[in-house]
């Protein structure tokens, strides 16, 4: 049978690392568990050749204290790392949190969300961990992945501290919980970007890492989805609304939306007057999806449109002249509704078309990036934070209600997961010299699951 340990620590090779359950990655509180079978078998061993060595001092005492933690962290990332994920569809969650359905009401509604979040996030947390020891290059060893793996390894232990919720009392201390790591969670992304920034890696390593950003991202996208969805389920109820879920999403608002928060964005950070925008199409589409994921990928995508369109029409040494118009298309069919943004921002050359969807950037495609900031802080009161919400309690990886200011380099390579994660896609066709067509297709029936990876041990078998 396949060794689950050497499979879920990612072998001898990966350290197999351990933070304390405090979650400090300092080098006094680490429990390095694989070179040299740990310090959790050495003490078993001295154990049963002398009592007395067990407690010589204090100090002894609260080491075996410590391996006994370890050892009991190890043991719930080997169980939970050998489950599988249970996928949810738009349609399960939104039939599931409805608290009008006969039989039910809020109370009972919380409840069984409680117990499925209990039951499924630390599943998920150790298949981010197996993937997070299994990185190659070393970089299992970097002190921001180990951070990320203690911010899981402590959700995993914090939740099973609690008991299976069987009341309205501790369905509300477990939804306290779960608010408290949505907040903590939200500087992941950030320590992620850290641990592969800089030059230390080439570009045929940096394309190695796309599938596992690729995982890790996905299941990053899950686990925020259902956390949030849980969380907003305890909030005032709104009419037509589930959770995070929009029974009557309006495409056309949601477009309207998206292009006035990146036309913002773009005259903050450019001093810029952007393009105008011209929707068409079937204006009345509606459809039952979560609202800020779409509003996340098309935000995204006029910031790319509007600032390369500003970019290629406009020159120092020419007077200003009204830039030409995005053009959005709305189409309804059968079964997917698609949605179309076309510019006319020079596009790209087509060699450099797979770039445009790593999400680490490689430093000879400058042509590709579209991250110049004005210099320092947004202040508080400047109306460029666009989040109406509390943005600790996000359903997006980066933690805002609406997309950060500071766009990051690796949007579209997200954007398109977002698009994936229910089934639809996001794709473009570029015209070099012209513009950049990028497409977005979501499906209308709302059963498609989750498109959440397997776990490594899956894999690998």
């Amino acid at each position: 049978m396949h060794h689950r340990l050497g499979c879920l620590f990612g072998g001898r090779r990966a350290l197999s690392y351990i933070s304390s359950p405090g979650g400090s990655s300092s080098g006094a509180s680490r429990c390095w568990l694989g070179r040299d079978q740990g310090s959790w078998f050495r003490w078993r061993r001295s154990a049963s050749s002398s009592s007395e060595s067990i407690i010589p001092n204090v100090a002894s005492r609260e080491q075996v204290q410590r391996d006994a933690r370890h050892m009991g962290l190890r043991r719930l990332l080997e169980q939970y790392g050998e489950k599988d994920t249970t996928p949810l569809s738009i349609n399960q969650m939104y039939d599931f949190g409805q608290y009008e359905a006969p039989g039910r009401n809020r109370s009972t509604t919380l409840l069984a969300a409680a117990q499925f979040v209990h039951e499924e996030l630390p599943v998920r947390c150790a298949h981010l961990i197996q993937d997070l020891f299994a990185l190659p290059f070393g970089l299992s060893e970097n002190s921001a992945i180990q951070e990320v793996v203690g911010l899981f390894q402590n959700s995993i232990q914090e939740i099973s501290k609690h008991p299976r919720p069987k009341s309205s009392r501790e369905e509300l201390e477990l939804r306290q919980v779960v608010m408290g790591m949505l907040k903590r969670h939200r500087t992941i992304v950030t320590h992620m970007r850290s641990a592969l920034a800089g030059d230390l890696l080439s570009n045929e390593e940096r394309l190695q890492l796309q599938p596992f950003l690729d995982r890790f991202y996905t299941t990053r996208i899950g686990n925020r989805t259902m956390l949030a969805h849980y969380v907003r389920l305890g909030e005032e109820k709104q009419p037509g609304w589930v959770g995070l879920i929009n029974d009557k999403c309006n495409i056309h608002t949601v477009v309207s939306n998206a292009y006035a928060i990146a036309s913002s964005v773009c005259t903050y950070h450019h001093d810029m007057t952007p393009p105008p925008v011209r929707i068409v199409g079937k204006l009345d589409t509606e459809v039952r999806y979560i609202e800020s994921h779409l509003e996340y990928i098309l935000t995204e995508i006029f910031h790319n449109s509007i600032y390369q369109t500003w970019k290629h029409h406009t020159h120092r040494d020419t007077p200003r002249r009204e830039l030409p118009e995005v053009k959005v298309v709305i189409a309804e069919g059968e079964k997917t509704i698609s949605i179309a943004v076309s510019d006319q921002g020079g596009g790209f050359a087509r060699k450099s078309l797979d770039s445009i969807w790593t999400h680490l950037h490689f430093p000879d495609d400058e042509n590709l990036s579209h991250t110049h900031q004005k210099e320092g802080p947004i202040s508080e009161d400047e109306d460029v934070s666009f989040s109406p919400n509390d943005i600790d309690f996000s359903p997006l990886i980066n933690g805002y209600s609406r997309v950060s200011p500071r766009f990051s380099q690796n949007g579209l390579p997200v954007c398109r997961l977002y698009a994936r994660h229910f089934g639809g896609n996001l794709s473009i066709q570029v015209m070099e010299n012209f513009g950049v067509d990028v497409f977005v297709t979501i499906p209308k029936s709302g059963n498609h699951p989750e498109a959440l990876p397997k776990s490594s041990s899956a894999v690998e078998e």
